[in-house]
């Protein structure tokens, strides 16, 4: 567990940027950065963005300990604001352009998108024909309202939960499940339709 008054004190050396000062952001980074990584892991799931979020949360921190008011703050409790609220803009920078190119990225691979929304048989037609798949669910996507289709892709293919996506979206729980059990079952029955179509 991490010591308060010695991040505190380490804060402090750092923000009176004397000739200690470096040596200090140094302890700083590699006693805090195991928390302050889990937090933004946490937020943003993939590792490589998390990493992002640990180094621009420093580089505020660096910033910014010169405001650090070592009698209304507490330390640790401060850098974890100051990395999560860099995670929670990140995640929502990413999740807007994931949601925009999701017909030219996120389903790319047609076969691994249809495996995040069905349950296929490894054997059957659909998986052997790439192309066909893919065109067919990038066209009952095309079909789906907006709220129906963003909710999806978070949900299957970025992985937000439930309650991650009501809050990404700013809705109640109950509205965002009822989206996505309504997406997923318009988009079963036009893709299965497609299969028909085409056999």
């Amino acid at each position: 567990m991490l010591d308060d008054k010695e991040i505190k004190g380490l804060l402090l050396r750092t923000a009176a940027r004397d000739e200690g000062s470096a040596q200090a952001f140094e302890r700083l980074y590699r006693m805090c950065a195991p928390l302050l990584l889990g937090v933004a892991r946490r937020i943003v799931i993939r590792q490589e963005l998390a990493e992002e979020v640990l180094q621009d949360s420093f580089t505020r921190i660096w910033a910014a300990a010169e405001r650090f008011d070592p009698v209304a703050d507490r330390p640790v409790a401060w850098m974890v604001a100051i990395a999560r609220n860099r995670a929670i803009d990140m995640r929502a920078s990413h999740d807007v352009a994931r949601v925009q190119m999701y017909a030219n990225d996120a389903f790319a691979d047609s076969e691994g998108a249809l495996e995040q929304f069905f349950d296929w048989d490894q054997g059957s037609e659909v998986v052997e024909d790439q192309r066909r798949v893919g065109a067919w669910l990038r066209e009952c996507l095309s079909r789906l309202q907006g709220v129906e289709r963003q909710s999806l892709v978070l949900a299957y293919v970025q992985g937000l939960s439930h309650s991650e996506l009501a809050a990404h979206l700013s809705k109640p729980l109950g509205t965002v499940k009822s989206w996505l059990r309504r997406g997923m079952a318009n988009l079963r029955e036009c893709v299965e339709t497609c299969m028909g179509a085409n056999r």
